[in-house]
This record gives C-alpha cells, structure tokens and sequence, in this order.
C-alpha cells in the first residue's frame, strides 16, 4: 500500500504515515473489522473550543482528550446521528491541497495524505442536517434516486471538494477511506503495481468520478477494508458563487465518467 510504519503503542496499535506532513494518517486497531474512528484536523485551541459549544448547545455529549505520545494536540470525540465516532484535534492546516505542495514519492503508490471518507447512513438525510447544521461543512454535490432522495451526499470543511460523504445503505457503517496520491499518472502507476504484485484484492479501477471529477481506483486492504487511491480532486475556491451540484443516480457519469461500473460488493 506504500505507507511507513510510524510505530505502534502498548495497546497494539499500529500507526502508519504517508508522505505528507501528518505523523501518521491511517490506524489498525485490535479488534473486529470496522470504523473505530475518523479524525479531523482544526485550526487550533480556540477553533476546538469552539466547536465543542457548537456540540454542546446541539445537545452532543463530547469527550475530551489530553496530548499524548501519539496525539500531541488537545482532542475531542463525539458520536454522529449514525453512530460514526468523528475526533476533531488541533495541527497543521494547510491553505493549499496538500498532494499540489508535496514532492513526488519514489514509490508509486505512496500516499500522501487521507483527504476523505465515505460512510453508509440508514438514514442520509439525518446525517446531512448533522453535518451542515452541527458541523458546518459545506454541500458540494449530491447523487439523487428519481424521487429525489439522497443516494449519496459530499460534503467539504475547506476548499476541497469533500473531506465525507454519506451513502444510503441498509446499516451504518465506514464504506471506504480515501487516500490522495501525487496526480492521475501516480494512480494509474499504482493500479498497474498493485496488479503486478498480487497482494491485496483489486476491485474497480482506474475511473474518473463525476462528483468532484478525480482520479481513483479501489481495493481491499489485509483487513477487508475498501481503500480508494485517487488525485487530481475538484477544488471549489469561491463558496459563495457555487451551487451544489445534483447527479441523477441513473446517470452512469455519476460513478464513472469513462462508462464503468463497480462491482455489487462496493455499493
């Protein structure tokens, strides 16, 4: 997968970073397969602060952390309508997309940095008013079945086009987590040695999705879980001059502008 073991700590977890400058972005916890949590990352002690009255006054109980060894900044916990864990802790914020300032790596499909995280909501439209009334993220765009219902919402915190999304789905739980390479040519160089290797399940790719129009392939982790790969993310600079954006589901575009499908075990 191209990651660098960072370390672990006593109670088994391994911490592995990509080639950003986060000291780690992606974390195997003991236990059953699933979300344990999704981190974020905020300005600093007064943006925390402030988005713990924001939680607060939403009536969300919130748990707070101190630094520690593994996370150096004050951090707090809390629980979604869906029951998705989300931390929110202070470090660096970055003006531009991280993937646009950092060199490229030596080995292909060498992340650089997690820019988003798709989850499955029995109830999407719940989550959604979480997420733009509590949260305050921004709608970029959503998929919609021909009644108008949300199949699959994106939602952003900053100038890229979504940091999660919310998937309709029978059962809550993650869907995929995503990390950003250097550009198009890196996802297709890490398409072509992933299959040359043979060891980790490939499932649909390479593909340039119509909702923020990047570059990405999918496949399985040791663990079973769905990892995108993508680059070259749709950049939203003016939030007052844009509109959300809505793709019909029975538009193909909508999954793949180059006409492919994924295989029924993604969706």
């Amino acid at each position: 997968m191209g990651f660098t073991l960072a370390g672990h700590d006593g109670e088994g977890r391994y911490y592995l970073s990509a080639a950003g400058p986060d000291p780690y972005s992606l974390v195997y916890t003991p236990g059953q397969s699933g979300l344990d949590h999704i981190s974020y990352i905020v300005a600093d002690q007064a943006a925390l602060d402030e988005a713990a009255a924001r939680l607060a006054n939403a009536n969300i109980a919130v748990t707070r952390h101190d630094p520690s060894p593994w996370n150096p900044g004050a951090s707090l916990r809390f629980s979604t309508p869906a029951g998705h864990t989300l931390q929110l802790t202070t470090g660096l914020i970055a003006d531009t997309p991280i993937a646009s300032t950092t060199p490229r790596p030596a080995i292909a499909c060498r992340p650089i940095v997690c820019d988003h995280v798709v989850v499955r909501c029995s109830d999407v439209p719940s989550e959604s008013a979480f997420a733009a009334g509590t949260l305050g993220l921004m709608e970029s765009s959503r998929i919609e079945a021909p009644d108008a219902t949300p199949v699959m919402t994106f939602f952003r915190a900053s100038k890229l086009y979504h940091c999660i999304a919310l998937a309709q789905s029978t059962s809550n739980g993650l869907h995929h987590v995503q990390f950003t390479l250097k550009d198009g040519a890196a996802v297709f160089e890490a398409w072509e040695k992933m299959r040359s290797e043979a060891r980790v399940e490939l499932l649909w790719g390479p593909v340039r999705h119509g909702p923020g129009h990047n570059i990405a392939c999918y496949f399985r982790d040791q663990a079973g879980h769905v990892i995108e790969y993508s680059a070259e993310e749709e950049v939203i600079f003016d939030d007052e001059a844009y509109s959300p954006m809505r793709w019909s589901v029975e538009d193909p575009r909508s999954l793949d502008e180059w006409g492919t499908r994924p295989p029924e075990t993604m969706l």
